[in-house]
């Protein structure tokens, strides 16, 4: 087998491959339709083994991103889309697929790479979880109760093509967003990658007052083409939080919708707390999938914006992948790139324990996108 890079005149077996492994209906849109940053043509980061005669038997996607946090700018990938050939499985294919993606995003300098999976393939590579977040479940009795404690002066509508740029303006507002142009945005919408994964129809809503849009919620609701393989589910949100809320609460009445499954990032408090306190059903969950850490060294250099110059010295990594000595309230710990993860982006990581000042951490955390949504791989 020979492992290489993708051309653009490779794809298209990309993707026949990958619609014979994923698509699990025939109503289902392609894969090629559905991940237009993976199977696009252009310069393509992915990675495939072909057998002698140029048949390709496996295939791994790789996109590159930047995720804006404030003032700091993270570069990742993403690792999606991952196929074997049935009759090429047992060789070690994806392995070396998943080490050449590494390599490759240590080559361009990325920090992180994010993968939709948590499979054994993955956390044997170094893999893991991370972050934290929360899943809500509404039913038309809660949203009842969110709506009525809500001003009800929002108009809630489905968006329109005039609507991109400010609809674009809300979602780059966000504390930790995937960057993305109008351009990009608007094939991601057209894309609905997610919701064509779990089987859903996309719809993007928006709330309103004095005729400037306050929020937007993109939404996968069941449809007629498609056998959906979970309930209603919330894909992306910006916006204002009491607009965001009301406008969930309506979403249920005008899809008709018995439940809402609504998954939001640790930082999104405003609008956890709303629902939670409508009593809509609350789960504490990570982020979803896992995420490899690339160079430790990197990763702190692209985050170092975030700190607090009194924080300066307090964690230093030896290595590219650690040692990292963290120094805090009195004590210095050693951690590992798992330790280094925990650290940065789990608000409940037990090294977060000993540096309580006034009620403030003396580092941050660092919040991240929620990673199943418009941009998932």
């Amino acid at each position: 087998m020979h492992v290489t890079r993708m051309e653009s005149k490779q794809l298209k077996q990309a993707v026949e491959l990958s619609d014979r492994i994923f698509l699990k209906q025939p109503e289902q849109p392609s894969m090629g339709t559905s991940f237009p940053f993976i199977f696009d043509p252009g310069v393509s980061h992915s990675y495939g083994a072909f057998d002698e005669e140029g048949k390709i038997a496996s295939f791994m996607g790789l996109v590159p991103f930047t995720i804006r946090i404030n003032a700091a700018e993270l570069r990742v990938y993403s690792i999606g889309s991952v196929c074997t050939d049935p009759e090429s499985r047992g060789k070690g294919l994806a392995g070396e697929l998943l080490n050449q993606c590494f390599k490759h995003a240590e080559r361009a300098g990325a920090s992180l790479v994010f993968i939709s999976g948590g499979r054994s393939l993955y956390t044997r590579a170094g893999c893991r979880l991370f972050g934290r977040a929360s899943e809500h479940r509404m039913t038309p009795e809660t949203a009842d109760r969110l709506s009525g404690s809500l001003d009800n002066g929002w108009e809630v509508r489905e968006m329109e093509a005039e609507d991109l740029f400010r609809v674009h303006e809300l979602l780059g507002n966000r504390t930790a967003a995937y960057a993305a142009s109008p351009n990009e945005l608007d094939k991601l919408l057209g894309a609905s990658a997610f919701a064509n994964v779990i089987r859903l129809e996309q719809k993007v809503l928006t709330a309103a007052k004095d005729g400037e849009i306050k929020a937007v919620a993109v939404l996968g609701v069941p449809g007629t083409r498609m056998t959906p393989s979970r309930p209603a589910t919330l894909i992306e949100w910006a916006g204002n939080g009491q607009a965001a809320a009301f406008l969930l609460s309506q979403a249920l009445t005008l899809y008709g919708l018995q439940e809402l499954i609504v998954p939001l990032a640790w930082q999104d408090r405003e609008l956890s707390g709303l629902l939670e306190a409508s009593g809509a059903a609350k789960e504490n969950i990570r982020n979803t999938g896992t995420v490899y850490l690339v160079n430790g060294r990197e990763l702190l250099r692209q985050i170092a914006p975030l700190f607090p110059e009194e924080t300066a010295g307090m964690l230093q990594a030896e290595g590219e992948h650690g040692p990292y000595r963290y120094s805090s309230g009195g004590k210095t710990i050693m951690l590992d790139d798992e330790g280094l993860l925990s650290l940065l982006f789990d608000p409940q990581s037990p090294y977060r324990e000993q540096e309580q000042e006034n009620g403030r951490h003396a580092l941050p955390v660092i919040p991240l996108p929620y990673t199943s949504g418009l941009q998932y791989i």
